[in-house]
């Protein structure tokens, strides 16, 4: 996606993975400041929240959320940004005309990306958050932190939560945030039958690009959206932000899209 990028703004780049333990994350860091022909990255789980202290400073973005998805070299500096949020709204928006201000939202799962999707519905003006986790003590930690930052209502529930059931059946929203579904031999996170009609089911996982909980809520006739969406516009901000140019969207879509299937 990003090389395809590059490619059509014809800029002499290449992006490449670096795999990097948690261990020496700092290390990985304070080499990255001393690369000339070293323009930006991205950090993937599980090193978004400790990438928070590794860098020289913070978009308000990336303060709010508490972690970092792209980093930016200014001059030596480290610039620690998180385009996850704006990447999710911008998905919600233009794939599924939905507008969270007033609605209640169930987040599954309490690691870095619900961090960025729970600050960005409650800062979009959601009713309500509410995170399952099966680490109920992380989804209240979670639901804590929106609280605290943003003034929002969020509460945190554990997957046996009996409240659990009526929240996801009353929601407007459900987004899964983990990583289960990344297997086909993966069951849904949550039962599908209490998904209700017209929810929309938001599942971050791009491939496959129709998980056991979007098959099995398609049924139950929810609206879905699976993750391809969000990747595409969280890379195209973090594009823009390496850069400072407006990368070729339909390039990176036609890249995904070809890596993808």
């Amino acid at each position: 996606m990003q090389n395809a990028a590059l490619q059509a703004a014809g800029i002499d780049g290449l992006y490449i993975p670096w795999r990097v333990k948690s261990a020496g994350l700092p290390t990985a860091f304070e080499s990255l400041r001393g690369m000339e022909n070293f323009g930006g990255a991205n950090v993937t789980l599980p090193h978004k929240e400790q990438a928070v202290a590794l860098v020289d400073t913070l978009t308000k973005e990336a303060a709010s959320v508490g972690a970092v998805n792209t980093v930016v070299a200014r001059g030596g500096r480290l610039l620690g940004a998180n385009t996850d949020g704006q990447g999710f709204l911008r998905s919600l928006h233009e794939e599924a005309a939905f507008l969270p201000r007033g609605k209640s939202a169930v987040i599954l799962g309490a690691g870095g990306a619900a961090r960025a999707v729970s600050v960005s519905l409650a800062e979009a003006g959601a009713e309500e958050i509410v995170i399952v986790n099966r680490t109920v003590e992380r989804a209240q930690s979670l639901a804590e932190f929106v609280n605290r930052k943003i003034g929002a209502s969020a509460i945190g529930l554990g997957l046996d939560d009996p409240r659990m059931p009526a929240r996801v059946s009353d929601c407007a929203l459900v987004v899964n945030t983990t990583s289960v579904g990344l297997s086909p031999s993966d069951s849904p996170p949550i039962d599908p039958s209490l998904l209700r009609p017209g929810v929309l089911v938001y599942d971050l996982i791009y491939r496959p690009r129709e998980t056991a909980l979007l098959r099995e809520a398609k049924k139950r006739g929810c609206q879905v959206l699976g993750g391809l969406g969000m990747l595409l516009y969280q890379g195209a901000l973090a594009f823009e932000l390496w850069t400072g140019q407006k990368p070729s969207e339909e390039a990176m879509r036609q890249a995904l899209v070809t890596a993808i299937t």
